[in-house]
């Protein structure tokens, strides 16, 4: 298995059904919203095996990076759609659960920064920059040990050529 990467949009839902469906007592996120199957059944397996339900190999971790909490900050009503409280965001980022870690952006995340293509192109032919916010999620996917999928919804970070096989 492999860790899991979230881009801003996946990392809201799942917050949302942390806390709407109690996943801590139920033990299990749901396909819904932007959680579709193959991603929930890896997230799953995290939760399981961290929470000590599943005995098989080290699964991996969830991961966002500090950015995209404060993307979700920035833009708290209209991201969190009231489906999560403020203090709840604020509860998640002071104590993530076992299975979780929030990836700081500094100056550690320069390097992969850097290896990170200009420019992309789409599938009319475009050529389009990186937008930094997607280079943050990127970079944060590749800082990582091997095995990593990174969760994104965005269509940009779908079409970089080397992330193909690693987009869920």
């Amino acid at each position: 298995m492999a860790d899991i990467i979230l881009d801003t949009m996946i990392l809201a839902d799942l917050l949302a059904q942390y806390y709407e469906n109690n996943v801590l007592e139920r033990g299990y996120f749901e396909v819904k919203g932007k959680l579709h199957k193959d991603l929930t059944q890896k997230i799953n397996r995290i939760l399981n095996w961290h929470l000590g339900d599943d005995d098989s190999k080290y699964p991996g971790i969830i991961v966002a990076s500090s950015f995209a909490f404060v993307e979700i900050a920035r833009q708290f009503d209209n991201i969190s759609n009231r489906r999560f409280k403020i203090e709840q965001f604020a509860a998640f980022i002071d104590q993530p659960p076992g299975w979780f870690v929030i990836a700081s952006v500094d100056s550690a995340l320069f390097p992969s920064l850097g290896s990170l293509p200009r420019e992309i192109s789409l599938p009319n032919g475009d050529i389009k920059p990186i937008e930094w916010a997607d280079a943050i999620h990127i970079a944060t996917a590749v800082s990582r040990d091997e095995p990593w999928l990174l969760a994104s919804t965005d269509t940009s970070i779908k079409e970089v050529r080397f992330l193909k096989n690693k987009v869920i």
